[in-house]
């Protein structure tokens, strides 16, 4: 970024010679000049603090036509109500929109502070439960994967003799980090969650 001096500099570049284009500090042709490369240091300054608003999370001013663009809050992202909180869900939504590999998924869970494990019941891909190799080795098990959540916060776990009707797991984390995954996982795929016994 350039500074007013630099700017009066230049301005002065362009005047012509002679006695009425004076460059003294005091004349009013160079309090004008100098007034001029002010407004010109304010732009630059202005486009600079402009280049942040491209990156989601830099954004300040276009942070809620960021979200607007990316659909944000949705069904998965709650309401976030400080900057940084928006600044990272955008920031998530535009960079993790698809992929399918385990560093994919793992790097989506670790964005929103979850530490996550996949297994894939595939012999040649994954260490599996020995008493699954008949279901296994037959193709049952070819479009699921198992995400072993390792810490998964404040949640709840589904107990024999808890009343019909209630969810598995349920805490915010574990119902935002299943949701994220479930929406960015390969359509043809199904994904079972595990959490470690509370």
């Amino acid at each position: 970024m350039r500074s007013a001096l630099s700017y009066l500099a230049q301005l002065q570049a362009l005047l012509p010679t002679g006695a009425a284009w004076t460059r003294e500090p005091d004349a009013v042709l160079t309090r004008l000049l100098h007034a001029e490369a002010d407004e010109f240091t304010r732009i630059d300054m202005r486009m600079e603090q402009s280049r942040d608003e491209a990156d989601p999370r830099t954004a300040y001013e276009m942070l809620e036509d960021w979200e607007r663009l990316l659909g944000l809050p949705d069904g998965c992202t709650a309401l976030a109500t400080s900057i940084a909180a928006r600044q990272a869900a955008c920031w998530r939504k535009l960079a993790f929109q698809a992929g399918q590999t385990k560093a994919f998924y793992i790097e989506l869970a670790a964005s929103i502070g979850s530490e996550i494990e996949i297994h894939e019941f595939d012999p040649e891909v994954d260490d599996y439960d020995a008493s699954l190799t008949a279901l296994i080795a037959g193709g049952k098990y070819r479009f699921v994967w198992r995400v072993h959540v390792l810490n998964a916060g404040d949640f709840t776990v589904f107990r024999f003799g808890d009343p019909f009707g209630g969810r598995f797991v349920d805490g915010d984390s574990a119902i935002d980090l299943e949701c994220i995954l479930n929406a960015a996982k390969p359509a043809h795929t199904h994904v079972v969650f595990s959490y470690p016994e509370a």
